[in-house]
């Protein structure tokens, strides 16, 4: 893939970017593109470079390090995280397409807009039950299930109107094209989801190493039976989303119960 983004900086710039989403499968599918000897991806994997102000600032600022962003560290240090050796260089940050962080678009647009944007998704239903037992997990969300997922201000279900969450990034007409990838996909047909990523990038598509099979980051247990009634105001919150998402792929995404 030729790489006609950026300046001329120490190191290179990244020409692959998984861009979300929360609990969609990014740490697997990072790692799993990193096995490719022809692409390079960064470490640690969130860089959350494209958010969060100009300077360091951060003087009574309590949120956690990944949370302020790095952008105000410059391209310079961007460009210092990838292997410049790589054809392909890329890193993996689910924050870049969160509500919390509407510049992120634009600044991609400026510094890499031949990059190759990856959004990786899930059943939104079961995505935003998964983002409310991690928070469960980390002791950060103590309402009930129902409370968390439908209280308007949440992210739980922000966070899984996919379609909405790419319009920034198609608006700058930078990205014309974006590769969805179902973390359900990336389950169940492993091999050939990888493939076709793989020849979108330019790589050789039949690579493949034994480290593939394996399954990462996996949550810790199944989550709780979820109420009809619940389940069903989930499903007609993301229903029309969901059908503009599948416009945008073109294509279906099988066992999603929206």
């Amino acid at each position: 893939m030729r790489d006609r983004s950026g300046p001329c900086l120490p190191g290179a710039l990244p020409n692959l970017v998984v861009i979300g989403a929360m609990k969609c499968g990014t740490t697997s599918l990072h790692h799993y593109l990193d096995l490719h000897p022809a692409i390079s991806m960064s470490r640690p994997k969130e860089l959350n470079f494209f958010f969060g102000p100009a300077d360091a600032g951060g003087d009574g600022d309590e949120r956690p390090d990944w949370a302020r962003g790095n952008w105000h560290r410059g391209p310079e240090w961007y460009a210092a995280q990838f292997d410049a050796a790589s054809p392909v260089r890329g890193e993996a940050s689910p924050g870049y397409t969160s509500p919390s962080y509407p510049q992120v678009a634009a600044r991609m647009a400026e510094l890499i807009p031949a990059a190759q944007l990856v959004y990786a998704v899930r059943d939104p239903v079961e995505r935003a039950i998964s983002q409310y037992e991690h928070h469960r997990r980390q002791g950060t969300e103590t309402r009930p299930l129902a409370d968390a997922l439908l209280d308007p201000g949440s992210q739980y279900i922000a966070r899984g109107r996919y379609a909405e969450r790419l319009r920034p990034f198609l608006a700058t007409g930078a990205f014309r094209r974006i590769a969805v990838v179902a973390k359900e996909e990336l389950a169940t047909a492993r091999r050939a989801t990888l493939r076709g990523l793989f020849e979108l990038l330019g790589v050789d598509a039949d690579h493949w190493s034994p480290a593939m099979e394996k399954r990462r980051n996996a949550a810790p247990g199944e989550h709780p039976p979820v109420d009809e009634r619940l389940r069903c105001r989930l499903e007609e919150a993301f229903a029309g989303d969901a059908e503009r998402l599948r416009e945008l792929a073109g294509r279906d995404f099988p066992g999603w119960t929206v």
